[in-house]
């Protein structure tokens, strides 16, 4: 996409403004912006560590037991103390290590472990067909799990139907 006011230089910072319910958009190169006068900071906000927040939500520390505030990420040698002390995680690792002691306390307070945000327009019609067929899939195994043959049946041609409209780019 080329910057809506240059025509020149590839625009990497998009806006988008409500203004009395009309929704606009400009797409900008960034020199552009800077000449538009676009702020591109944040504000600054303040952080609070895993432990604060996670032991305000339960009104109990995260971590209790000895063996799990000892227990160390394999591949940094991080232990759950310090990720709790801290408020972030050592490696990439430590989520899928510690994943069993941090899940319980993000369902309870998200309702999930995995996140679901909004898919940009723009970018998001792969990214939506690989979240739905990944969503059948995971129905369908449940539905064989319970052995609701019918119900499987259903969404296994639901699944091959979404995968053969992606193939031929119908989606």
């Amino acid at each position: 996409m080329q910057c809506e006011r240059c025509q020149k230089k590839p625009a990497n910072v998009h806006i988008t403004q409500y203004i009395n319910g009309q929704k606009t958009e400009k797409h900008l190169c960034e020199q552009c912006a800077k000449e538009e006068q676009v702020s591109v900071k944040f504000p600054k906000i303040p952080l609070y560590s895993l432990n604060d927040l996670l032991g305000v939500f339960f009104n109990e520390p995260l971590i209790s037991k000895k063996e799990v505030q000892e227990d160390t990420c394999p591949n940094c040698q991080v232990s759950y103390r310090q990720i709790a002390e801290l408020g972030r995680m050592g490696c990439s690792e430590c989520y899928g290590h510690f994943s069993s002691y941090l899940e319980p306390a993000l369902r309870k307070m998200h309702g999930a472990t995995i996140h679901r945000g909004k898919i940009p327009q723009r970018l998001g019609t792969s990214l939506r067909i690989d979240r739905e067929l990944s969503n059948l899939k995971h129905k369908l195994r449940q539905a064989v799990e319970k052995e609701e043959y019918e119900k499987a049946a259903v969404l296994r041609d639901q699944i091959k139907e979404l995968e053969r409209k992606n193939a031929e780019g119908q989606v």
